[in-house]
């Protein structure tokens, strides 16, 4: 993506008509339900007007204009794009490129105002508008990238930065406008688009799953002024981040850049009050303008503690040449943990499969005979599965687990960084429940589960996951709610772990995020043998998956 701005050249005869009421005719008569083509008109508009020399008013104008049809273009892509496997491929790439760049297009449109604007000495308020809608789209870009989990375009936090930095030159940074570009128009300031920015970044976004991309977005909407931005030189300036207005870099923890810097460029975020003003909103049910769900509020919660709490790391990591196998998804795991393939002897080396010799990668599907065969490996006694109507309550006639191949880049005391070595898509999602099998090992004693934290894709790397362990060990249970010591649903996959004395990790189960709760009793059924238990409290809950400790009884 080019962040430049593009040569401008004077009107000429063929050029694009941007007076109002032929504007206006013009995009009342775009096809918006054929999104493929108004995409195509109004792409090559923007191009030709941003390569235009025409009025500052007359560019304005021409740029609102076109806010509702490129929202609606934009949202009708979304649709085809968020929600699929990663990395995406094919038209789900193509459709998101094109959002990126359209989102591009009018931001570049409203920088050249800008730029444009400054050196006429023109009216404030018309710099400031133009200024907050260049933010506006660019957080558009940034939004969709972390959304995609892909490397977000350089120079994008350049421009950023920059766009803010001549708002505070200009001291227009808390000058309100309306924001046209929201659902309902409503009041905004580029200090508050600004912030809003710096904290989905801080938010550790490539850690979230999509949907909670989204609603920290929208939730730092209602919150982002809460926090406070100050110059590095003023006195008692407080805030656990900083950001240099000069710099092509994200926000990032003062301690770990020049935390004496005293320059005119640095910037320090102070979010205390932001996360009194969350949780007491939280507490009173009230503070935001969007219906707040039970797990909005747990991730939002989750989200505090990035806006106020420096993580640390457990253990140094260490590269690693080897790969592993990955099953994901509760109900792929309880399977496959349930009725494991045999182990077989090592004694024969011999590959019986010529399917395996043609597609040593092991993406496509795999026929193996019902026989014993001595030296096949785990993955090859593992068919792929395609089918899309799989979760945890099929409880009957699932098709095999797919089981993925990953290398490891490094390994820490607490989880692993994964790379998805494959020209194919993968399953993989933030939050999901995943086991871990090196080798062969077809004992689900010698798994280890986790949930993916991270997930990011670069042109350099390839998917990348951050795995966050949770146990060794994976004991496949049935599940039922019941109440009064009588089952009252369907039976549900749920994974038992085991409890660790030695280091004091208590027994934990991995059930589905409904029906069940804190308080809730469950029947737990393995091996035949039942157990009615209460679930104490819930560990985490991250939309696929949910985990409680529990007693017996």
């Amino acid at each position: 993506m080019n962040l430049e701005l593009p040569q401008r050249k004077k009107r000429g005869k063929y050029s694009f008509n941007t007076d109002p009421a032929a504007l206006t005719k013009w995009l009342n008569d775009l096809p918006l339900l054929n999104t493929g083509k108004s995409l195509e008109l109004i792409d090559s508009a923007l191009e030709q007007i941003n390569a235009l020399i025409i009025p500052t008013q007359n560019r304005q104008e021409a740029l609102e204009l076109f806010a509702p049809a490129v929202m609606c273009i934009t949202d009708a892509l979304k649709k085809k794009f968020l929600g699929k496997p990663q990395p995406l491929k094919g038209n789900n790439l193509l459709y998101a490129t094109q959002t990126l760049e359209l989102c591009n297009k009018m931001a570049t449109g409203y920088r050249i105002l800008a730029e444009d604007l400054r050196s006429n000495n023109a009216e404030k308020p018309q710099l400031t508008t133009a200024l907050h809608r260049a933010l506006r789209y660019l957080s558009e870009i940034l939004l969709t990238s972390y959304r995609i989990y892909i490397q977000y375009p350089e120079d994008l936090w350049k421009t950023i930065n920059t766009l803010y930095a001549i708002a505070d030159e200009n001291n227009l940074a808390q000058q309100s406008v309306t924001d046209i570009t929201l659902r309902t128009p409503a009041p905004s300031t580029i200090e508050t688009v600004y912030k809003q920015i710096l904290l989905l970044s801080l938010a550790c976004p490539y850690r979230l799953r999509q949907s909670e991309i989204h609603l920290a977005y929208n939730t730092l909407l209602d919150w982002a002024d809460s926090s406070q931005l100050h110059r590095s030189d003023d006195k008692d300036t407080h805030g656990l981040f900083t950001i240099n207005l000069q710099s092509d870099d994200p926000p990032s923890y003062r301690v770990l850049g020049n935390g004496n810097a005293t320059d005119s460029h640095t910037r320090i975020l102070d979010t205390k009050n932001m996360s009194e003003h969350i949780r007491e909103g939280l507490t009173n049910n009230e503070g935001t303008t969007r219906k707040t769900t039970a797990n909005d509020i747990e991730t939002i919660q989750r989200l505090m503690l990035a806006w106020g709490v420096m993580p640390k790391r457990k253990f140094a990591r260490h590269p690693q040449d080897a790969s592993v196998n990955l099953v994901i998804g509760l109900s792929a795991i309880h399977q496959l943990a349930l009725d494991p393939p045999p182990e077989e002897p090592e004694t024969d080396d011999n590959i019986r499969d010529k399917h395996y010799l043609q597609d040593p990668t092991f993406e496509n599907t795999t026929s193996i005979s019902t026989g014993t065969t001595a030296g096949q490996s785990f993955q090859q006694r593992v068919a792929p599965d395609n089918n899309p109507l799989k979760g945890a309550y099929a409880a009957d006639n699932i098709a095999s687990p797919r089981v993925e191949s990953w290398k490891i880049a490094d390994i820490s005391a607490g989880g692993y960084c994964l790379l998805w070595d494959s020209d194919e898509v993968s399953c993989a999602q933030v939050g999901e429940l995943v086991a871990l099998i090196e080798g062969d090992h077809a004992d689900p004693d010698k798994w280890q589960l986790g949930t993916i934290r991270r997930m990011i894709f670069t042109e350099e790397r390839g998917l990348e996951l951050g795995i966050q362990l949770l146990s060794p060990g994976a004991r496949a249970v049935w599940a039922r709610p019941c109440r009064e010591g009588v089952n009252t649903g369907d039976r549900i996959q749920g994974i038992l772990l085991p409890e660790i004395k030695a280091i004091k990790v208590q027994a934990s189960l991995l059930l589905p995020s409904m029906p069940f709760r804190t308080g809730s009793m469950a029947t737990i059924e393995e091996n035949n043998q039942t157990d009615t238990v209460s679930l104490t409290r819930q560990l985490e809950n991250t939309g696929s998956f949910a985990q409680y400790h529990f007693t017996s009884g």
